[in-house]
């Protein structure tokens, strides 16, 4: 088993596909599925299935991915020590969202302060963010609540959940938007592991309204395109941006007129050893967004 086939595995897995993975590393897809094969042969084990959307990790896939991570971090680590280029590299788990509205500017202005630290960030799910940070492979995770009694967090936003209504419709007027109102009509929301579709269902299902929910995707943007043709209304939070000013966005709100919102936090585990400059970035982060909510 040798490291460039484990960092090849990895970033088949992280871009979801050996075309995107070949791109990052700047090798050939050939010789990318040439490693792959390589270790599910060594292993014994089949440890991704293809698919027309990307690939799937098995079970057996998911344990080598963890495994392979700690390994390729001990080794960068004793590079890193020995040589002296850079001291260390923090490892922050979010959503794809989450890198696009909070990270990006933060990062523009907190890299070039720490030159001798590298950051690597993993896009996943929400629940899978979540796990990576119970699992250690990565050092904090940008995640909404729950989260386990171990780990302790710092706040970056309160997320508000939006509806958005295309041109013409009979609910574009501003103000508040009542779960009530969405009762048999067309919805798009961004999928079940998502707390705004969660707290859209949650509402709903109090105040005895069904929806008619026509498509769930983890792309806001693709939902905001589709509410723009008219397709329906959009439920999303309103940390995605829209991609048409023909898109009236109304804050949503429970049966009782209670906005459905819910926190964003910087999260880490509690009692583990981490790297003094994470603390610090999980520090600065917060208190960067926080101006940014007092603005």
């Amino acid at each position: 088993m040798e490291l460039e086939d484990l960092t090849a595995y990895i970033a088949v897995v992280e871009h979801n596909g050996f075309r995107r993975a070949a791109e990052a590393l700047y090798v050939s897809q050939p010789s990318l599925t040439r490693r792959i094969a390589r270790l599910e042969q060594e292993l014994g084990v089949l440890l991704l299935e293809r698919s027309r959307h990307g690939v799937k990790v098995t079970t057996q896939g998911d344990a080598l991915l963890s495994a392979a991570r700690r390994v390729l971090a001990t080794v960068e680590e004793a590079r890193a020590v020995t040589s002296g280029a850079w001291s260390h590299t923090i490892v922050v788990a979010c959503t794809p969202t989450a890198v696009s509205t909070y990270l990006t500017d933060f990062l523009a202005d907190w890299i070039p302060q720490h030159r001798s630290t590298r950051v690597r960030l993993i896009e996943d799910t929400p629940i899978r963010t979540r796990q990576r940070l119970m699992d250690h492979e990565c050092d904090a995770a940008i995640a909404s609540p729950p989260v386990p009694r171990e780990v302790d967090s710092l706040p970056i936003t309160r997320v508000e959940v939006k509806a958005l209504i295309p041109s013409g419709h009979r609910l574009h007027e501003p103000g508040p938007l009542r779960v009530n109102e969405l009762h048999r009509e067309p919805v798009l929301l961004t999928g079940e592991q998502f707390r705004s579709a969660k707290l859209l269902r949650s509402a709903c299902q109090m105040a005895g309204v069904q929806p008619e929910v026509i498509f769930e995707c983890s792309a806001g943007e693709t939902i905001a395109a589709l509410v723009a043709a008219g397709v329906g209304i959009g439920v999303l939070s309103d940390a995605i941006g829209r991609r048409s000013s023909d898109l009236l966005t109304r804050p949503l709100c429970d049966a009782d007129g209670r906005p459905l919102a819910f926190d964003l936090a910087i999260n880490w585990v509690r009692g583990r050893t981490l790297h003094p400059m994470v603390h610090e970035f999980v520090h600065d982060l917060s208190a960067y967004t926080r101006q940014l909510r007092e603005s």
